[in-house]
């Protein structure tokens, strides 16, 4: 049997992309790249991250060649050459977002760190640490964050401590959200948008499972995740529902996280999808469903905390400025304050891929009592 030369391999990997590029808008990077690996005898390694390379690097190629189809062989071999460019975005993200994260937050836009939260619902911190230092796992304990690390090396999926629910991938940003929502013991506590249960996890760890959280989510497919991934963590006390965020009518809780479906602009630096999939018209779509939850949660009369994965203001301060009189400030930190174009920029919270090398993430609290 002939083995293959690192030449062939290559060539192989390059013919997997060009397939799993004409699967990108029906499927996610994930998806489209297993689904296009089917049609052939191996994967090559490394192919998968190649294949991450190229979609950060397709803008470029776009804008230096306009007039190539962007899925073709001809193309992958282009974006291996160029290398990705922020400012290759397509220029309606750019109009968008350079005015208000400047040149320096553009161009650093890609940059990122992989976060791993310690689950303290399987194991104490001080233990934890000292387990992986003893196994030789390459971290840093965060400064802001003391249950969350900088994770360098191995691979976290490869770590028994992933798979036994001790380390849980959880970026930097989200931790701030469930910070922001504040859960106590004893507390009923909505959360719409749960799936895949990261945030969902980190309520019952702030509570050592002493809060009662009702997960809602529109996919029972990720209900189904999310109810296999809880029960790994060790976490307790949770119902989840399968019902829409903007119908869902629940009496007698005392907190809701909303956690809204939106453009994932924020994980920019993670999808290289998202300059490829992104429209005007998708984003004008999400922010009108945006304002029907957010909407219907005020109704509840209950602290809201309303958090996107977005760097355009249409999903962020703009949702909110109409509730700027019952906005709990956040933060003193100017680094995590919000676009200083917004009339509420110093009473909500962001995030910068530049800043925290994590997901771009908006945060605000709007608590109903603060109008009397």
């Amino acid at each position: 049997m002939k083995i293959p030369s690192p030449a062939d391999e290559k060539d192989i990997c390059k013919e997997i992309i060009v397939r799993a590029l004409g699967n990108l808008d029906k499927l996610s990077v994930e998806a489209s790249f297993n689904n296009a690996v089917r049609n052939f005898r191996e994967r090559p390694e490394g192919c998968f991250e190649l294949y991450q390379r190229v979609l950060w690097s397709l803008p470029h190629v776009n804008r230096v060649f306009p007039g190539l189809q962007v899925k073709s062989r001809e193309a992958v071999d282009l974006a291996l050459l160029v290398g990705p460019d922020p400012f290759s975005l397509p220029k309606w993200i750019i109009d968008r977002i350079k005015p208000l994260l400047g040149e320096n937050g553009l161009s650093n836009i890609l940059k990122r760190k992989t976060w791993v939260r310690i689950n303290t619902l399987r194991g104490c911190r001080e233990a934890t640490i000292n387990k992986i230092s003893e196994r030789n796992y390459k971290f840093k304990v965060d400064d802001d964050v003391d249950f969350l690390l900088e994770w360098i090396s191995p691979k976290i999926s490869s770590t028994k401590e992933f798979r036994n629910g001790l380390l849980i991938p959880q970026d930097k940003s989200s931790v701030f959200v469930i910070r922001a929502l504040d859960p106590k013991p004893g507390e009923t506590i909505l959360e719409i948008g749960s799936a895949p249960g990261t945030k969902t996890s980190l309520i019952q760890q702030f509570t050592e499972n002493q809060a009662y959280v009702i997960g809602v989510d529109t996919s029972s497919h990720r209900i189904e995740v999310e109810r296999k991934l809880l029960k790994r963590w060790g976490v307790k006390n949770v119902d989840l529902v399968l019902a829409d965020g903007a119908n869902v009518s629940l009496r007698n809780v005392d907190k809701i996280l909303i956690d809204a479906p939106c453009t994932n602009s924020g994980t920019i630096n993670v999808d290289p999808s998202i300059p490829l999939r992104l429209t005007k018209e998708e984003l004008m779509k999400l922010k009108r469903i945006q304002k029907e939850i957010l909407k219907n949660a005020m109704t509840q009369e209950v602290p809201v905390v309303y958090s996107t994965c977005s760097l355009f203001p249409e999903e962020g301060e703009l949702q909110v400025e109409s509730y700027s009189d019952l906005l709990v400030k956040l933060t003193d930190d100017p680094r995590h304050m919000g676009y200083r174009k917004s009339k509420v920029w110093m009473r909500v919270m962001r995030t910068y891929p530049h800043v925290d090398f994590s997901e771009g993430f908006f945060i605000a609290k709007i608590d109903p009592s603060r109008k009397n």
